[in-house]
């Protein structure tokens, strides 16, 4: 009796088996796509001004489409390790079909192969730095199949920090501490914040710019209502090994300017002042460039706006000592539109603009999005096209 029912138990699981595997098999038929990771992929670790770090991580797949159609990848997922950060940026794309500019709009074509760029960005840890980790990550196509990939072993872009001797270690641990309980000493807020409804119709331009950038902000590489993402290089940054990548834009391929309905109703409002309104219109703008404004977070926003309005080098020098530091990327942000700025602009931009920027700029611990490359280069270009 007791045989007969461990039998019984053994067929039930033996034809679980079977059906999972068989089960297991025909996805794989039926799924359009195989993939299969390149060498040479990477992890790199990147403090922050605020003492946190961001994990980025690119790796670059070959996608097979087994299909008669084409096929989109629509998202990419971190799945190993499953304990990590907010995840700020993930994004796939694929070359377009002959050619070597990147989009995430560009589909797998039938019966071809094509590499898929991956790029993820995470708030904290992933490992140790300088040292190599394992991960796990999962492609969604147009109809929704999913395609994981799991033990990928990225090396590190981070060399290993030197071991620091005890005492140094002991010395560094009780100033983190002291950090903690030793508050940062502020100056008072600006006085122009308590400003009755002079200001009102600037705060509802820029209330709605805070409404856009909590749909379209940094998790996303998103600008709020601005037309750009922090991602403003020919070919989305992307190259070919070997070659020098391109960071400004030429005439041939020119973009739009950086515009929004938002910076157009602000700049409305700013020419509709009188001069001594719009002064009063940038000073209150310039006071905003705070970590503590409640609009520190589209920062990005304001600086746009004081660019537009001839105050670009006292934008930095304000957001440099008043706004870095924050912790919602208000400062990241700004530079971000700045280098998008000069990539996208630099044909009418003054390049007497970029020498004070320069030298401003020159040792900020801040990422800037390649920032000074690139005023480097327009000012090289300046050279070569010769006066006007």
């Amino acid at each position: 009796m007791v045989g007969t029912a461990v039998l019984g138990v053994i067929r039930v699981i033996e034809s679980g088996l079977t059906s999972l595997l068989a089960y297991r098999r025909d996805a794989r038929i039926r799924k359009s796509l195989v993939l299969v990771p390149q060498v040479h992929p990477w992890w790199y670790l990147a403090k922050q001004q605020d003492d946190t770090y961001v994990s980025q991580i690119a790796l670059r797949i070959d996608t097979t489409n087994r299909s008669d159609r084409p096929v989109r990848i629509l998202k990419v997922k971190l799945i190993r390790p499953r304990r990590h950060g907010e995840v700020l940026d993930a994004t796939v794309m694929l070359p377009a079909p002959g050619g070597n500019l990147h989009s995430a709009a560009h589909p797998v074509p039938p019966h071809s192969t094509a590499a898929a760029s991956v790029h993820i960005m995470v708030r904290g840890k992933l490992g140790r730095e300088g040292k190599a980790i394992s991960i796990g990550v999962e492609l969604t196509d147009q109809a929704g199949e999913l395609y994981r990939i799991n033990g990928i072993r990225l090396p590190s872009h981070n060399q290993v920090p030197p071991k620091l001797p005890a005492r140094e270690r002991i010395a560094v641990a009780l100033q983190r501490i002291k950090n903690r309980f030793v508050s940062r000493v502020e100056p008072p807020l600006p006085t122009i914040w308590a400003a009755g409804a002079e200001f009102d119709d600037i705060g509802l331009v820029l209330n709605e710019e805070k409404r856009n950038y909590s749909a379209n902000g940094r998790s996303r590489g998103g600008l709020g209502s601005l037309n750009v993402t922090l991602q403003s290089e020919p070919n989305h940054g992307w190259t070919a090994q070997g070659v020098v990548p391109d960071l400004l834009w030429d005439h041939q391929h020119r973009p739009p300017a950086i515009d929004s309905p938002n910076l157009a109703r602000l700049i409305r409002l700013h020419a509709a002042r009188s001069d001594d309104g719009k002064r009063e219109l940038e000073d209150y703008l310039l006071s905003h460039l705070d970590r503590r404004s409640t609009y520190a977070n589209v920062a990005y926003f304001i600086f746009l706006g004081l660019h537009r309005m001839g105050r670009t080098v006292d934008a930095v020098t304000v957001a440099q000592a008043q706004l870095a530091g924050d912790k919602v990327f208000g400062y990241s942000n700004l530079l971000g539109v700045l280098a998008a700025l000069v990539s996208r602009e630099h044909f009418d931009i003054d390049p007497a603009l970029y020498r004070p920027l320069t030298n401003l700029l020159a040792d900020d611990p801040e990422h800037n999005f390649q920032l000074m490359e690139k005023m480097n280069l327009a000012r090289l270009q300046h050279m070569d096209n010769g006066p006007g």
